[in-house]
């Protein structure tokens, strides 16, 4: 396995912390949202001073956690993090943004910590919110997507399948980790362009995108070697115990070697052999061989 590698949180990493939240500070009041010195919440943070939590819910790779008027969404990015605490732990790396929540004499500290600070905290009114939704393509976990459809947003774009995945405004949620997964089971390689995806590979990627995000939520995410990604309790996730091609070797079907390239900057896995890519095409990455 490289340790080199670095999680960036998908849909199952915020998925569980979306659900975490809901299930411990839902009517919670927002005493105050501060932001650290060094960083700046987008919009005016005291517009959700002593709100109540009406809600929290994921919309792609954002949480958003409603209150009657406004919504603060946090994006993880990178490196992003949402730990809740008793109280503000003066060990608390890369603190970005606090909020001090009560509910009755119950008190919490959420805090929003981002080593690379590429993440985002931003105070959203509702038609922001509208308009945040309307960015992003359908989800594979959504059991109303059917192959049809799934085809056709896939072939909106001349590019190639793993881009395709990747870009949230086609197919949102996924992200290099489950992506990998996914084309690893479905047999198709990653460089295939999407106008060569006919329905049963679309059927088959479909397929394997619900089971692998489905799994990932199962097993609260994925944590890598730099330890980056934990829970709202600071806990890690178990999805990478059960990784098929990801930061793999050998091909866990036919025991080829796992080739390595770069695909847009991002490191893809897959088998020359289970994942044969269609003749004629010449790729653009550069391979590396593992």
């Amino acid at each position: 396995m490289n340790g080199k590698a670095l999680a960036v949180p998908e849909l199952p990493e915020v998925h569980t912390i979306t659900s975490d939240l809901k299930k411990t500070v839902l009517g919670f009041n927002i005493v105050s949202l501060n932001a650290q010195a060094g960083y700046k919440i987008s919009g005016e943070p005291s517009l959700v001073k002593d709100s109540e939590i009406r809600d929290i819910r994921r919309v792609a790779k954002n949480i958003l956690v409603e209150t009657d008027e406004y919504t603060v969404l946090i994006h993880l990015a990178m490196t992003g993090r949402v730990l809740l605490l008793d109280k503000q732990e003066k060990g608390t790396n890369w603190v970005r943004a606090v909020f001090y929540l009560q509910k009755n004499a119950i008190n919490k500290v959420m805090v929003f910590s981002d080593m690379r600070m590429f993440g985002k905290v931003a105070v959203l009114d509702k038609s922001e919110v509208e308009k945040l939704t309307q960015k992003y393509g359908p989800e594979p976990i959504n059991t109303d997507l059917d192959t049809k459809t799934f085809l056709e947003v896939l072939k909106q774009k001349n590019t190639i399948i793993k881009n395709a995945l990747l870009d949230q405004s086609i197919v949102a949620g996924l992200g290099n980790i489950y992506a990998t997964e996914a084309l690893f089971l479905s047999g198709i390689h990653p460089e295939t362009p999407t106008k060569d995806i006919d329905y049963q590979s679309a059927e088959k990627l479909l397929t394997a995108a619900r089971s692998v995000l489905n799994e990932g939520i199962e097993k609260r995410g994925s944590t890598l070697p730099d330890k980056m990604y934990v829970d709202i309790f600071g806990r890690p996730g178990k999805y990478q115990e059960s990784f098929k091609i990801y930061m793999k070797s050998k091909c866990p079907t036919c025991f080829s070697e796992v080739q390595h390239i770069k695909i847009q900057g991002r490191g893809t896995y897959f088998c020359p052999e289970c994942q044969q890519k269609k003749t004629g095409y010449n790729p653009s990455a550069q391979k590396e061989l593992f």
